[in-house]
């Protein structure tokens, strides 16, 4: 087994201690000094921990503030996980998310891999249709663990403040802080093309999302149908 370094053990530590809920989404961690003498490392051998935290957008340094657990605000769900765009558009639009439908089912081979639960374990299958201006634009189909998101029901989801990611991290403690995705071509098909008023024949762009929690375990499964027509995926690194 490998050892870990000493700012690995405190990295380590800080997560176990997000994971359980000691430091709240969107609070300050304790001040360095007393963080240190509490972990019984150098000021430095902190600081190398947090950098790598705030490298994974787990936390994040506010100038004068402190370092804080990052929550799902506006801005962040904007520019790290929603990428589409109308063509050649330079700014983003918030996306409008209407349910379609909330089931519960269970999970089939491809869900149970991404999901790394056993196959036929519970799941909720979530549709939302996502609009811009008004415009249907893309389709999501959601894959989530029922034993992680427990009690979901189509009138909390509907009824919820905020975006899905702000739900899963207020309402179940689950908080996503990256994804894992890839992008093929593909056609609408029957379903896609009455969702999104195309020929089924049409063009569309499908992205395979699997959003990893805090240590690194899968929360969501999320496979996105993009009319490209008009729209464009959009990905930009942000410092």
């Amino acid at each position: 087994m490998k050892t870990l370094t000493a700012y690995q053990e405190v990295k380590q530590k800080i997560t176990e201690d997000l994971v359980r809920g000691r430091y709240p989404m969107g609070q300050a961690l304790p001040a360095e000094k007393d963080l240190s003498k509490e972990l019984d490392v150098s000021i430095g051998t902190l600081r190398k921990a947090v950098d790598e935290l705030v490298a994974e957008n787990i936390v994040v340094r506010r100038q004068g503030r402190g370092t804080y657990v990052v929550e799902h605000d506006l801005k962040r769900l904007l520019y790290y996980f929603f990428h589409v765009v109308k063509n050649d558009a330079e700014k983003k639009v918030y996306p409008k998310v209407e349910l379609i439908s909330l089931n519960s089912a269970i999970a089939n081979k491809e869900e149970a891999s991404k999901l790394q639960i056993k196959e036929g374990s519970p799941v909720w299958r979530v549709t939302n249709r996502l609009s811009l201006e008004g415009q249907c634009v893309m389709i999501d189909q959601i894959t989530l663990d029922k034993k992680r998101f427990e009690g979901l029901n189509r009138t909390d989801f509907i009824n919820r403040k905020g975006s899905i990611y702000q739900m899963y991290q207020m309402e179940f403690g689950q908080s996503v802080v990256r994804s894992s995705e890839r992008l093929r071509a593909g056609l609408a098909g029957k379903q896609h093309a009455e969702w999104l008023g195309l020929d089924s024949d049409a063009p569309v762009l499908v992205i395979r999302r699997v959003a990893l929690g805090i240590q690194d375990e899968p929360l969501e499964w999320r496979v996105s149908t993009l009319d490209t027509s008009s729209h464009e995926y959009f990905n930009e690194i942000v410092a």
